[in-house]
């Protein structure tokens, strides 16, 4: 559990494909600092206050709670611990306004999905089950105020040091990582992982080229002199260049596959997607939903360097080599 002096980890359950998530307590003095908070479900919230208990860590001793963005297994439980410990939380301001709109009104969000749906090629059949494949979310988190925004580059102070927040934008628009220079250590979140790239998709609330968002943070963490990665899924990996310059590569292949894709004529997100995740027809729908999204992530990034020719009209977005 304690990973490095000071510095534990606690495993969280989650009902998904993936089957935890990892949230970081960092001694400060007396207190402590949590980064990220687990799903708000039963079994999260249980074997959170179990961890706690082994620890004779009462709640009340968690003063702080960071968040690296606002998906659920991130920030669920975050206002439900914010109140039992009367913790400061601190959040990316990018990702406060994503908040309302993804989880109080999702009904709204869902038909401004369904329009995306339509315009990238998805078969109004299709379409009518995909639109609502992340409406189950809002049960795992609660809209919360947060109390300190963050907007990157702040040091926060710790246990006589510091860290620094490292806004990394691409997974999502406010994702922040947070980085302690005395210890080398990053607290990566969803950004950087072991043995999976997060999904980088272009979708409604998105950045508007997310995945060159994305290699930009990379380079940007790249710079920064870690000797320990703390994820958000996985275990705990050193060499962070190293695991940069494998993700660098995993997305410039999948770049390059899709230019080879689009050589024969304008093609719908949708049709390329098919083409792209080999038998993501027969997957569920919110898995679907992801291969749509990071397609067209990556058709932006190739349109923004001038290898695709990205074509509107009020129905159709499609994409073909330039």
């Amino acid at each position: 559990m304690e990973v490095a002096a000071g510095i534990f980890r606690l495993e969280l359950p989650m009902p998904f494909e993936l089957r935890h998530v990892n949230v970081y307590l960092l001694r400060d003095g007396d207190h402590f600092s949590l980064i990220d908070t687990g799903l708000q479900t039963q079994e999260s919230r249980e074997t959170l206050n179990r961890k706690l208990d082994e620890m004779s860590l009462p709640v009340e001793r968690i003063n702080r709670i960071l968040i690296t963005h606002i998906h659920p297994d991130h920030f669920g439980l975050a206002g439900e611990l914010r109140d039992r410990a009367r913790a400061e939380l601190v959040i990316h301001r990018l990702e406060v306004a994503l908040m309302e709109p993804r989880y109080a009104r999702a009904e709204d969000l869902v038909h401004d999905v369904a329009a995306w749906l339509s315009k990238n090629g998805v078969p109004a059949a299709e379409a009518e089950f995909i639109k609502s494949a992340s409406m189950a979310a809002r049960e795992f988190v609660s809209v919360v105020e947060p109390d300190t925004l963050l907007e990157g580059a702040e040091r926060l102070s710790i246990d006589d040091s510091e860290l620094a927040v490292v806004w990394t934008p691409g997974h999502s628009p406010g994702h922040c990582c947070f980085y302690w220079p005395a210890r080398r250590v990053l607290f990566s979140g969803d950004h950087l992982l072991p043995k999976i790239s997060p999904n980088i998709g272009l979708h409604p609330q998105s950045g508007a080229d997310p995945l060159d968002d994305y290699l930009a943070s990379l380079d940007r963490v790249r710079r920064l002199d870690v000797d320990l990665v703390l994820p958000a899924h996985g275990d705990p990996f050193r060499d962070h260049r190293e695991r940069i310059d494998a993700i660098v590569h995993h997305h410039d292949e999948r770049k390059a596959a899709l230019v080879d894709l689009a050589r024969d004529g304008a093609r719908s997100g949708w049709q390329l997607a098919g083409e792209l995740f080999h038998g993501i027809r027969d997957r569920n729908v919110f898995q679907q939903r992801l291969a749509l999204q990071e397609t067209l992530a990556h058709c932006q990034s190739l349109a923004v360097e001038g290898r695709l020719r990205k074509q509107v009209s009020r129905e159709l977005v499609t994409w073909r080599a330039a």
